[in-house]
């Protein structure tokens, strides 16, 4: 049994259909049956449950609002329960198929995406800068996932242009997880997805120009990176890859639909294979996998030790794919900087008195923790109505909040009771609010 680490389920291109999905002839409804089971299986192999879901893209096949809403009723009820973990542990980033792309089909727009990709690749990191600024330009750009963003915000993955009004507006999504040292594994998501259409091709794609800069070495951090399309897809992929390369030790991608582990010397790169290839694309080979991250202090180094568990679909059921030397799980080691836990020191507790015996009392019950994410999944279970009552009702509004979509009030709310130390009234009122709908 694995107790150390973080332990992740990674799987992409779900692809989820509005023609095929809640019918009773969806002609992958038994490949998700095994994959859910297989994912039972390999929990028990492992030995623990999953501490997170990664996603990198392709959720949707269109961009369609059911789609979203179906793929998160399968992540709540289906997968999340055989991972082990909460539906608030699924962190997404998107993909083409997440792109709604009848919002994007305008001839203004599509001139626009086409002169973009004419700018030589020197230029581009610079071009998409000036749109991102300008307001119409950056709606140009975020239309299409307005869907993927109103899903993805549940898990508080949503994308937007930065904006020095609202500082939870990111272009990225990022989450922290705690590795055995107690040191910080941080997972990134990039959007590769700014300019997509029906002329996307290998090199015509962009990653957003942040994901270049906002990854920052720190002797306590370990960084993964979770990009849809791999590196040969983006025309402004130099200056990240060059990047990513030098500061991130995992690198995850979907899109292209194999399973292939690229190992390093300083880090290592994982396509996740698919979870709903296309049945006519020649080697129609359903796939997933899971990862543990752990930090080792045994030898000379600090090594962080990647463990790989490849599965592929064989009939009706899933089976390994081996390392070269057919081993499994796959086993790569790479160097950390040296990093020593800082020492807590408690102060010493006081002599007690002669005159004043001390008297043992039960240590107090601990207060259970709040996190942010799981009051989100809680407001998102309420009507919009029900959530600006509580946030309303707290004081987490403020002027200017009637420019903002319904899930992003919610999120500004959120990170309004976490610094101002409302959470937990937050989280009991939705908590009551929800008892009360579920009474009637």
């Amino acid at each position: 049994m694995r107790d150390t680490g973080a332990l992740f389920l990674h799987l992409s291109d779900i692809h989820f259909r509005s023609g095929q999905i809640n019918r009773l002839d969806d002609p992958n409804a038994g490949l998700r049956d095994d994959i859910v089971a297989d994912v039972e299986l390999m929990r028990r192999e492992i030995g623990r449950s999953a501490d997170g879901i990664l996603i990198s893209g392709d959720i949707a096949f269109a961009g369609a609002k059911q789609e979203y809403e179906f793929a998160y009723g399968w992540l709540k009820s289906a997968l999340c329960p055989a991972a082990g973990c909460k539906i608030e542990d699924v962190f997404v980033i998107p993909g083409n198929h997440d792109v709604d792309r009848r919002k994007g089909a305008t001839q203004l727009l599509s001139d626009a995406r086409a002169r973009l990709r004419e700018y030589p690749a020197d230029r581009s990191d610079g071009i998409l800068r000036n749109y991102l600024m300008d307001p119409p330009g950056a709606q140009m750009l975020f239309g299409p996932i307005e869907n993927y963003n109103r899903f993805a915000a549940e898990f508080v993955c949503n994308l937007a242009a930065e904006d020095p009004k609202r500082p939870e507006a990111k272009p990225f999504a990022m989450r922290d997880w705690e590795l055995n040292d107690g040191s910080t594994l941080r997972v990134w998501g990039f959007n590769s997805v700014l300019v997509c259409d029906e002329n996307d091709a290998l090199g015509t794609m962009f990653v957003d120009p942040a994901a270049a800069q906002v990854v920052r070495r720190a002797p306590d951090v370990t960084h993964v990176v979770m990009c849809h399309h791999p590196y040969s897809w983006l025309k402004n992929g130099g200056p990240f890859r060059e990047r990513i390369e030098a500061v991130a030790k995992l690198h995850l991608f979907g899109h292209e639909h194999t399973r292939r582990v690229e190992e390093g010397v300083r880090f290592t790169a994982v396509r996740a294979g698919a979870v709903h290839p296309d049945r006519h694309e020649p080697g129609w080979d359903p796939g997933y996998n899971w990862i543990n991250l752990s930090v080792e202090n045994g030898g000379p180094k600090r090594q962080l030790h990647v463990e790989i568990w490849v599965r592929k679909r064989d009939g009706a059921r899933f089976i390994a794919v081996p390392n070269p030397v057919n081993a499994n799980p796959w086993s790569l080691r790479h160097e950390l900087p040296d990093w020593t836990p800082p020492t807590s020191i408690t102060p010493a507790a006081p002599t007690p008195s002669a005159a004043a015996p001390a008297v043992m009392s039960a240590p107090a019950a601990p207060t259970p923790s709040v996190s942010a994410r799981s009051v989100i999944s809680k407001l998102f279970r309420l009507s919009e109505h029900v959530q600006r009552k509580l946030i309303v009702g707290l004081s987490l509004d403020q002027d200017g909040d009637q420019a903002l979509k319904d899930y992003e009030f919610v999120l500004a709310a959120v990170r309004r009771a976490k610094d101002q130390g409302k959470l937990a009234d937050l989280n009991d009122k939705a908590d009551e609010a929800l008892g009360n709908a579920n009474a009637r």
